[in-house]
């Protein structure tokens, strides 16, 4: 079990640490578990606790935090069950979990009331749209997910959202997916949230290494020292990865871990 001041701990040690990943971030969806409804594999999130209690003590090895658009809850859980000490960034970057504080916090960059817009947002959407085309992710405050019903596509709902948001002269962001539309404000991406957390850190992205597997990914990707994918990654990260892993999703992860390990010289 990580002790409350593992965090401060970690963050002076890094500043003086010789040259190499400090910190993996990693997506969920995708690479932890095969995405929404998937079951997680207990002996992952051991192998993650105890990677991390390790890492609390020898920054030789780095230490693990989430970078996800899933919602604040969501990945709280996740981060104790995986044992992060270190913040956690939700909701594609909007908000950083500071686990061993519990604390959670929202881009300054969003204002003092961010979730009143998302609000606003939902109801222009939801009326536009109606009962039957689409249902929106419950749990988040700042961006929206939606799926579609029916026989709607992803991509035929994305037109819809996108133009309910232009008649009402919005400025979020729709994007498409294999499953659904995320809605975000402006600005805010998984590459935003990494910056925000070098930041606050003290620690150069050019120290993280990145794991993720689709395009909304590749935000943060492109900015860490060393992105890596697993097998099931889209091609655009895979080209975008310095290494990818032969297996798919956790299995993926965990040859990704000792890859990173061998680089640290663990290995």
């Amino acid at each position: 079990m990580t002790q409350p001041d593992d965090l401060a701990r970690w963050v002076a040690a890094a500043a003086t640490a010789p040259d190499g990943i400090r910190l993996i971030l990693a997506d969920i969806d995708g690479v932890l578990s095969g995405g929404e409804g998937s079951p997680f594999r207990p002996r992952l999130l051991e192998h993650m606790a105890a990677w991390n209690r390790s890492a609390a003590r020898d920054l030789r090895r780095p230490a693990i935090a989430l970078c996800s658009g899933r919602q604040a809850p969501y990945v709280e859980l996740l981060a104790q069950l995986s044992g992060c000490f270190l913040p956690c960034i939700f909701e594609h970057g909007a908000g950083i979990l500071e686990p061993q504080r519990f604390r959670f916090r929202f881009q300054p960059s969003l204002g003092a009331a961010p979730w009143r817009e998302a609000a606003a947002v939902r109801q222009v959407i939801e009326a536009a749209l109606g009962p039957d085309v689409a249902f929106v992710q419950p749990g988040k405050e700042v961006t929206l997910t939606l799926y579609p019903l029916g026989s709607t596509s992803p991509a035929e709902l994305g037109a819809a959202v996108t133009a309910a948001l232009d008649r009402a002269g919005s400025g979020f962001v729709v994007t498409v997916n294999l499953r659904g539309v995320e809605v975000r404000p402006p600005g805010i991406d998984k590459g935003s949230g990494a910056r925000w957390l070098s930041d606050q850190l003290g620690v150069s992205l050019d120290r993280f290494a990145g794991v993720g597997d689709s395009e909304d990914d590749l935000t943060f990707l492109r900015l860490v020292g060393y992105p890596t994918a697993p097998a099931n990654a889209r091609p655009a990260v895979r080209s975008t990865a310095r290494y990818v892993a032969r297996g798919a999703q956790d299995r993926g992860f965990l040859e990704i871990l000792r890859h990173l390990s061998s680089l640290a010289g663990e290995a």
